[in-house]
Order: C-alpha cells, then structure tokens, then sequence
C-alpha cells in the first residue's frame, strides 16, 4: 500500500517514517516534512508547565481549522 502526503500527494515509502514523512499529532494522516509544520502546545510538568512542539500538516494548523469551522457555520 503506497502512501501519499495529505498536502502535495507526494508517493512516501512506509519504512521511511520518521526519515523523510511524519504522521499529523491530531489527524494522524501522513505528511512529508517539505509539508509539515509545527504548533507550541502547553504540557503540564511535575513541577511547571512547558512549550513542546508537536508536527501538524496544514489542514490542521489552527487558522485553517478556525476558517472551515466558519465556512461550515456560514453555510448552515
């Protein structure tokens, strides 16, 4: 089975995750790092919180789930 990046659809070899593809933290689709980006996100610590990055593709960067949560309102 042949994967492909959520983003361009560039072809992506299983056994090369982590290589030259990543998987999305909240969708869990596949993403070639030319394609991915990253988001801050607060963690909770034992004794203080923190900023830790976590790879997202561009469907959900915020600004792009924030402008589909509106079209959809609009539509409705």
């Amino acid at each position: 089975m042949a994967l492909k990046c959520v983003t361009c659809g560039k072809e992506l070899r299983e056994d090369e995750e982590g290589i030259t593809w990543r998987r999305c933290s909240i969708c869990k689709n596949p993403v070639c790092l030319n394609d991915i980006r990253y988001i801050g996100t607060w963690v909770r610590g034992l004794y203080k919180n923190y900023v830790t990055v976590i790879p997202v593709c561009e469907n959900c960067l915020p600004k792009s789930m924030l402008k589909r949560l509106a079209e959809k309102i609009h539509k409705e």
